[in-house]
């Protein structure tokens, strides 16, 4: 029963640590490809605010994470589009998601090929309210935001 406990905690510990395959989140950000969407590239980061370690894609259409941390995952799939600010620097790749920041840790040359490719729109830091809520119209608008995305952008937004 002891080496059960043993093995148990050093499973969690890997898992903590962010030691598991990156080929395995690689594997489920690829399985979250849409017809005829393309893989340009993904690097290895962790998900800073849920310490989620994982892979990090950027398509021709959405920035795709799938993480693992020591008792929850994440997977997300992001239009470019409402992907803004995008900055690469000592503390990681920092950018806003639907207004609302996300920062990425990892290797400084992938985090900065990964700011490279990425959109260089500005978003909500640099604009009115009004003009961020006129932006999340033209976006559910044309498709790129579902209405419960929308409905969530404007709220964070309107807090």
């Amino acid at each position: 029963m002891g080496d059960d406990i043993v093995a148990a905690a050093a499973e969690s510990s890997r898992h903590a640590e962010g030691m598991v395959s990156v080929q395995r989140h690689v594997a489920v950000v690829r399985s979250m490809l849409q017809t005829g969407e393309s893989e340009r590239l993904w690097v290895r980061a962790v998900r800073a605010e849920h310490g989620h370690a994982g892979a990090l894609m950027i398509t021709d259409r959405r920035l795709l994470f799938s993480g693992l941390g020591f008792v929850s995952q994440s997977q997300e799939a992001w239009p470019l589009a409402v992907v803004a600010d995008v900055r690469v620097g000592d503390h990681g790749l920092a950018l806003r998601v639907l207004g609302q920041p996300e920062r990425f840790t990892g290797k400084f040359a992938d985090l900065a090929r990964v700011a490279e490719a990425l959109p260089t729109a500005t978003g909500a830091a640099g604009e009115s309210i009004a003009g961020e809520l006129e932006r999340l119209v033209r976006l559910r608008d044309s498709g790129v935001l579902t209405e419960a995305e929308f409905e969530g952008a404007k709220r964070r937004l309107l807090k």
